[in-house]
C-alpha cells in the first residue's frame, strides 16, 4: 500500500493496524497536507463491514471538538473504501503512561481534555463504547485527541443503534468479539453483560484510564479474557493510596465514584466529572499545591549510625562515666580525712533520693489529609435568631447548619455549625422596617477543626460578582421582629475551598 496513489492522497508510511483496518500516513497533493487515512481490509468488505466503517466516519464527523479526532472524507478506491482524518503528531496514552504512572499534575490536565471530548459526545447523542488509553493520543504541547469511533453508539432516540465487533489497537490489552463490544480492561460492568450502554458506561472507562493515568497499573486485568471480565463484575480495585500515596484524596475519590459496579452510584454525567475534576485543575494550574504534604506529613527517616561506630561510642561513654565516678569519690573521702579526725568519724548515713519519674512521650500528631469542596456545593442551614425591625445595613446575620456536608464520605461541615453573613439594604431604603425588603450576603460558615469555608448566598453569582439574596419575612412574626428565626436557607460554597481532615 506505501507509495499508492488514492485519488489526491499519496501514501507514505504505515502507521498502525487494527480489527477495522490499517491507518496510514498520507499527503494530500491537492491542499499541501498530511492527512491520516484509514483503510477498510479487503477482507472486511461485506455491505455490515461497510456500513460499521461510515457509521464511525459519521459519528466522528458530527463533532466538532478540539479534543476529537476531524474526520475529513470517506473516498472509494476499486474494492476499498478509506477513511480521511487529520494527522497527529504525538503518542498515545498507552505509550506515555510510565509504570509509576503520570505526575498528578499531568493526569489531570489529561483527564480534564478527555472529559471536554466526552460531554461534547454524549451532548450529540454518541456514545464512545471503547475509551481506553490507546484511543487517547497527545501531541507533543500536551493537547489530546480522541480517537476510533469504530463501537460509537448513537444513544436511542436519535438514530439506529449498529451491530458489529471491536476494534483493537496495536499493544492494546485484550478484545472481545461479539455482542460484547469493547475492550474488556476499561469496559463497564454493563458493557460486559451485554447490557443496555448509557453515557454512564463511557464514565467508568474513564475512570479506569484515569487510574491508569495516576498508578501506571490497569484497574482491572487477569491472566485471560474471562479472568478480566470476572475482575470487571465482581472485584474493587487496589486502593490508590496503596500504588501512588501522593495522589490527591479527592482524586482519588473521583476516580472511585466513576468506578462504581452500579451505574446509579456513578457520576451521572460527564459534566458532574469535569465540575469535580475543575477545582483540582485549577490548584495544579496555578502551582499553589503541596503535592508532597497531600496526605498528611511522612515520618522523618531514622538518624544513620555507621556500623561498628556504636558500640564503640557505648564502650568509651561508660570508661568516661566510671573514670568520673572513681575520681569524685577519691576526691570526697579524701578532704573528709583531712578535716576530721579519726576518733571522731562516725558511719555517713546516704539518703537515696526517689527515681525520677519516666517520662510520658507526647501523644502522635493526627494524620490530616486535605479535602477540596468545589465551587457550588450546597450548603443547607436555617436563620439562628430573629431580624428586627430596626436592623441596618451591615448587620450580621447568622445561621445553623441543618446537614452535614460530606466530601468523599469525610464531614467536612458538620451539622450545627455557624454560618454568617450581612444584611444588605434594598434598593430605596437603608433601614429596615415593617414591609421593608431585606437581603443578605453570605460571607462564610465554619468547618471541622475551626475552618472557615467561603459561601455566597446564590448559586451563581452575577456578573458583577455580587450574590445577595431576600431574607423570608412571610409568615407570623413577633412584635419589632422583621424576619423570624428557623427560615430555611441555601448557601453555596464560593470557589473552591480546601480543608484538612483527620485521616
Amino acid at each position: 500500500m506505501v507509495d499508492r496513489t488514492v485519488l489526491q492522497y499519496q501514501l507514505i508510511e504505515k502507521l498502525g493496524a487494527g480489527g477495522m483496518g490499517e491507518v496510514f500516513k498520507a499527503r494530500d497533493t491537492r491542499l499541501n497536507r498530511f492527512v491520516a487515512m484509514k483503510v477498510l481490509p479487503t477482507g472486511m468488505s461485506g455491505e455490515a463491514d461497510r456500513r460499521r466503517f461510515v457509521h464511525e466516519a459519521q459519528s466522528a464527523s458530527a463533532l466538532n471538538h478540539p479534543n476529537i479526532v476531524t474526520i475529513f472524507d470517506i473516498v472509494d478506491d476499486a474494492d476499498a473504501q478509506y477513511m480521511v482524518m487529520e494527522y497527529i503528531v504525538g503518542k498515545t496514552l498507552l505509550e506515555l503512561v510510565p509504570r509509576g504512572g503520570l505526575s498528578v499534575s499531568q493526569a489531570i490536565q489529561y483527564a480534564a481534555q478527555i472529559a471536554d471530548a466526552l460531554m461534547a459526545a454524549h451532548a450529540a447523542g454518541i456514545v464512545h463504547r471503547d475509551i481506553k488509553p490507546a484511543n487517547v493520543m497527545v501531541t507533543s504541547s500536551g493537547l489530546v485527541k480522541v480517537l476510533d469511533f469504530g463501537l460509537a453508539k448513537v444513544i436511542p432516540g436519535m438514530a439506529a443503534d449498529h451491530d458489529g465487533t471491536t476494534v483493537t489497537a496495536i499493544g492494546a490489552p485484550l478484545t472481545v468479539d461479539g455482542m460484547v463490544m469493547g475492550t474488556v480492561n476499561y469496559m463497564s460492568p454493563e458493557q460486559a453483560e451485554g447490557k443496555r450502554v448509557t453515557a454512564r458506561s463511557d464514565i467508568f472507562s474513564f475512570g479506569a484510564v484515569l487510574y491508569e493515568m495516576v498508578t501506571g497499573q490497569r484497574a482491572f486485568r487477569g491472566g485471560s479474557t474471562i479472568s478480566t471480565l470476572s475482575a470487571v463484575l465482581r472485584d474493587e480495585v487496589q486502593p490508590i493510596a496503596e500504588l501512588s500515596p501522593d495522589v490527591p484524596f479527592e482524586l482519588e475519590r473521583i476516580v472511585a465514584t466513576c468506578l462504581k459496579k452500579d451505574p446509579d452510584q456513578r457520576f451521572q454525567s460527564m459534566q458532574e466529572v469535569q465540575a469535580a475534576l475543575m477545582p483540582l485543575k485549577r490548584m495544579y494550574d496555578s502551582a499553589s499545591y503541596d503535592v508532597p504534604t497531600m496526605r498528611g506529613y511522612a515520618p522523618l527517616p531514622p538518624p544513620v549510625v555507621r556500623r561498628g561506630s556504636k558500640t564503640m561510642a557505648i564502650a568509651g561513654a561508660l570508661v568516661l562515666a566510671a573514670f568520673i565516678a572513681g575520681a569524685g569519690a577519691y576526691w570526697w573521702i579524701t578532704i573528709q580525712r583531712s578535716i576530721t579526725p579519726a576518733s571522731q568519724t562516725a558511719p555517713i548515713a546516704v539518703q537515696r533520693s526517689q527515681p525520677a519519674p519516666a517520662a510520658v512521650p507526647p501523644p502522635p500528631e493526627p494524620v490530616t489529609i486535605p479535602v477540596v469542596l468545589g465551587d457550588g456545593i450546597n450548603v443547607r442551614m436555617t436563620l439562628a435568631e430573629n431580624i428586627l425591625n430596626d436592623s441596618a445595613e451591615g448587620d450580621t446575620v447568622r445561621f445553623r447548619v441543618t446537614h452535614d456536608v460530606r466530601v468523599g464520605g469525610a464531614v467536612v461541615i458538620p451539622r450545627g455549625a455557624e454560618a454568617v453573613g450581612l444584611i444588605v439594604d434594598g434598593p430605596h431604603r437603608r433601614i429596615l422596617g415593617i414591609g421593608g425588603k431585606a437581603t443578605f450576603r453570605l460571607q462564610s460558615v465554619d468547618a471541622v477543626g475551626g475552618q472557615k469555608v467561603a459561601l455566597r448566598a446564590t448559586e451563581e453569582p452575577k456578573g458583577d460578582g455580587s450574590s445577595k439574596h431576600a431574607l423570608n419575612s412571610g409568615g407570623k412574626k413577633p412584635r419589632g421582629v422583621a424576619v423570624a428565626a428557623g427560615g430555611e436557607y441555601v448557601g453555596y460554597v464560593n470557589g473552591p475551598n480546601t480543608v484538612t481532615v483527620k485521616k
